[in-house]
């Protein structure tokens, strides 16, 4: 929907520059907009005199855009926009309106049933306490545990990262082979570095040298389809100070803490504070800082904020925008191998272009 921009005294935009004698594509672009956010032709075409175009001119222009199937189209178009407007921001002051808008519930016991129906079908994170905790990796997971077990596997891991400030869109760019005993002797040695970090786009857990780590992990079949673990799974291995920076997922998320702590905060995709910085399915906003004076809708936000603790799992519904902290060196387990639809490749609002 355009954006109605008011100037001095009324709804009509200022012309930048006086048109000669006829009206340009961008002059008709400006009377366009401004016919769509509400002014009306005359009022456009006094505008247009102000600036020197002719009178006749002016009045013909602004009223054949007026008319045109064009404009007329625009508007249906922009009627059925607003419409749709109607419920999300509906979903998103309801939320606003809860007692505690930055917490996400933490819950143990929940089966698949009432996981699909109350969180998977809703879009609602929850941390899931005693997933994680029944899995034999919980407390046997350490660095040195992963180096003598799978030590010599040869895996993908990012580095340089620090020096991009792209580096999560970058990460093929990043990415070299080494052997995952000799990445985690870097991760050791790196102290609070965000340089360094293996992650989901490295797809290290389908190469079958890791498929007996799949050994310490206990799955629900009800919820994670153990058929479909290829391509399903993310190992992420990092210090502490890795970011993965605000984004979104098209698809469903199961996030498990298996060691070390992350900070997450998450906005649902119905807030429409985030819809001005999106940059494909990433965000030009850090929850972290904030740069209000660039983007001033985000101060409405509702950041929900949660520290995952070692042996929890938090879902990450598709759409929510994340972003991620390691408070400590950490290691993951990531699944997206659920029984129900997961497929959401078309969930992308920020490649949407006029």
């Amino acid at each position: 929907m355009l954006r109605r921009i008011p100037a001095a005294g009324g709804r009509v935009r200022r012309p930048a520059r006086r048109p000669d004698h006829a009206l340009a594509p961008a002059w008709r672009l400006w009377a366009a907009e401004n016919l769509l956010a509400g002014s009306a032709p005359a009022e456009l075409a006094a505008a247009l005199v102000a600036q020197g175009v002719p009178a006749a001119l002016a009045a013909a222009e602004t009223a054949a855009l007026d008319a045109s199937p064009a404009v007329a189209a625009a508007r249906r178009a922009q009627v059925s926009a607003r419409r749709r407007e109607f419920p999300l921001r509906l979903l998103a002051e309801l939320a606003r309106t809860a007692p505690h808008t930055t917490a996400i519930e933490r819950r143990a016991g929940v089966g698949a049933e009432e996981f699909f129906a109350r969180y998977y079908a809703t879009g609602t994170p929850v941390v899931l306490t005693d997933v994680v905790t029944r899995w034999p990796a919980f407390g046997r997971w350490t660095p040195e545990y992963l180096k003598a077990r799978v030590g010599d596997v040869e895996v993908l891991a990012a580095f340089g990262r620090a020096s991009d400030p792209d580096y999560d869109l970058n990460t093929p760019r990043h990415s070299r082979p080494v052997r995952l005993g000799d990445f985690i002797d870097q991760v050791l040695a790196a102290g609070d570095s965000n340089d360094l970090y293996l992650v989901a786009n490295h797809r290290n857990m389908d190469r079958a040298a890791l498929q007996t780590l799949y050994d310490d992990v206990t799955l629900d079949p009800e919820l994670l389809d153990p058929r479909r673990l290829a391509g399903s799974v993310a190992l992420w291995i990092g210090p502490g100070g890795t970011v993965t920076p605000m984004h979104h997922d098209t698809c469903n998320i199961l996030f498990g803490q298996v060691y070390g702590r992350k900070r997450l905060r998450l906005v649902a995709p119905w807030d429409d504070a985030m819809l001005a910085a999106t940059r494909g399915v990433y965000s030009r906003i850090d929850p972290e800082a904030p740069d209000l004076a660039a983007h001033p809708e985000f101060a409405r936000a509702a950041v929900k904020d949660v520290t995952l603790e070692p042996g929890e799992m938090l879902f990450i519904p598709v759409g929510w925008w994340h972003h991620v902290r390691a408070l400590s060196l950490s290691i993951n387990l990531a699944f997206t191998n659920f029984t129900r639809s997961n497929a959401f490749d078309w969930y992308r609002p920020g490649e949407v272009r006029a």
